[in-house]
Formats: structure tokens, sequence, C-alpha cells
């Protein structure tokens, strides 16, 4: 193998994201619903960099055209001041990213849904094509 990937699977809780939305149920998608998803996502990253030791820790959020890059960098320094962990920001649907990244999944015949997972997100006008 050119280059040999560790994957670490995180822990999944349902029940942390549904405090996290608590009260923001009927928050628009792209508001303070997602803005909490990403702290909590982000979080767990900064603190596994941490144990680990990593020097960076980042996020593919920024892929989707549904997902807003600039909080997410945001939420992202923020951690890494709480961490000690640098932020490695970024806005990967930039230069065609998203594009590029549905070439590359048809490519290695990687799974790819259509939103982002959140159970109120999972409606027409927040999903998009692939």
């Amino acid at each position: 193998m050119k280059n040999e990937v560790k994957l670490i699977k995180g822990v999944y809780r349902y029940e942390d994201f549904l405090d996290a939305a608590k009260g923001l149920e009927e928050v628009s998608e792209g508001g303070e619903r997602c803005f909490k998803c990403y702290r909590l996502r982000l979080e767990k990253t900064a603190a596994l960099a941490k144990d680990e030791g990593f020097d960076y820790f980042c996020t593919t959020l920024s892929i989707s055209p549904l997902k807003n890059s600039q909080k997410i960098n945001e939420i992202g320094f923020e951690l890494e001041k709480e961490y000690g962990v640098k932020w490695l920001p970024s806005d990967f649907k930039k230069k065609e990213g998203f594009k590029r990244s549905i070439e590359l999944s048809a490519k290695y015949e990687l799974y790819r849904q259509n939103f982002c997972g959140c159970v109120y997100s999972r409606t027409k006008e927040n999903t998009y094509e692939q």
C-alpha cells in the first residue's frame, strides 16, 4: 500500500446529537442546529487528536455545498485554543472540490449520501444532486 491510513472509528451516540439539537428541531438547515452539530463533531475530533498526539485536526464537512465552511473554521479555531491541537482550516468545496469528491467516490466505489445525516435535514430541499 502506498500510503497506509489508520482508521479510528469513533463512538457515535445519537443521544448526544439530540441533546445538542434540543429546542432547535424546527430551525432551518444551515442555522444554529447545524452549528451545534459542527461543534459536537469537531470537539470529539479535537479531543481524539489531543489524546493521540496529532499535530492537527480537520474535518471533511466543508466539502458539502450545504455546510457553512466559515462557521466550521471558526469553531475549529476555538477548539484549537481549548485542546492545544492546531486546526487545519478548510473549504474543500472550493475549486470544484465537491465535483471532484463525487468523481473520486465513483472511481473508488465509495458510498455517498445526499444529505448530512441529520434526521431534521432529510428533506428534499436539504439534499443535493450527486
